[in-house]
């Protein structure tokens, strides 16, 4: 037990050879900042993909489906694909559609 927990201090960077943490954030620590990156990366992909394939909604507001927080790509700005959006995204949030309908009347 205690070679495992000598193995893990001395791979984690927290075993004190040269400094409290020093080893931890210059090595294992700093695929943190790493795994950060990745992750806004990642995150901004999902936010401006298409909502019907993979491909990015790069043109701002051209595909934006009204009454929706949805974006399509130049492959899906048509009519038949917004109109479904519409349709999936009032099933998705019925009391946001519902909210949003009280307050036109």
């Amino acid at each position: 037990m205690i070679a495992v927990w000598h193995w893990f201090l001395q791979v984690t960077g927290t075993d004190d050879e040269a400094g409290r943490w020093y080893a931890f954030w210059s090595g294992f620590g700093a695929d943190f900042a790493e795994g950060a990156i990745f992750l806004s990366i990642l995150g901004m992909y999902h936010r401006h993909k298409c909502q019907n394939c993979w491909r990015l909604a790069l043109k701002a507001g051209l595909g934006r489906v009204e009454g929706t927080h949805y974006e399509t790509c130049h492959k899906h700005t048509n009519k038949e694909d917004h109109a479904a959006l519409k349709e999936q995204h009032r099933l998705r949030h019925p009391a946001l559609h519902e909210h949003l309908s009280k307050g036109t009347e």
